[in-house]
C-alpha cells in the first residue's frame, strides 16, 4: 500500500474511521508515503501512519561528501520522539544545543522546539519517528 504526499493525515486510513471500524491495517518497509523533505538539504522520509492523533515513519540522512548532510530547521506543534537504527547522528537546537545519538539511543524534541540533524560521518543515518498529535 503506497500513499502520495496528499494522503498526509490520512494514511493508511482516516483516523476516526479506521478506530470506528477497528481495522488492522499491515505495512512493510517498502509500503508508505515516500517524500523528499527539505529543498535545499532533502532527507529521505518514509511515513507509515498518518492521522488525526500520530504520525510514524522513518528519515534517513545521506552521507555527507565535503561538508555534512543535514536536515532543514524542522519543527511540529506536537511532541517527536525519534529512534536511532542507524547511527550515529547529531541533533542541534535552535538554542544551539547539540545532542550527539548512537544506534538504540531515543531523542524527545518538545513541540514547537526548532532542530535540525545532522549527519557527519561517511554512512546513511536512520531514524525511526513518531509525532503526536500534529506532524
Amino acid at each position: 500500500m503506497e500513499g502520495t504526499r496528499s494522503d498526509l493525515g490520512h494514511f493508511p486510513a482516516d483516523g476516526p474511521k479506521s478506530r470506528e471500524d477497528k481495522v488492522f491495517y499491515r505495512l512493510s518497509e517498502k509500503d508508505g508515503i515516500k517524500m523528499i523533505s527539505g529543498d535545499r538539504t532533502p532527507a529521505l522520509m518514509s511515513v507509515w501512519c498518518s492521522n488525526d492523533v500520530i504520525q510514524f515513519g522513518s528519515i534517513k540522512i545521506l552521507a555527507g561528501g565535503a561538508v555534512p548532510q543535514q536536515t532543514e530547521w524542522d519543527s511540529h506543534p506536537g511532541e517527536a520522539v525519534f529512534y536511532v537504527t542507524d547511527g550515529p547522528m547529531t541533533f542541534f537546537t535552535e538554542d544551539k544545543e547539540t545532542f550527539d545519538v548512537q544506534n538504540g539511543d531515543f531523542m524527545m524534541i518538545p513541540a514547537n522546539k526548532k532542530y535540525k540533524m545532522i549527519n557527519y560521518y561517511g554512512h546513511t543515518a536512520r531514524a525511526l519517528f513518531m509525532v503526536a498529535p500534529k506532524f
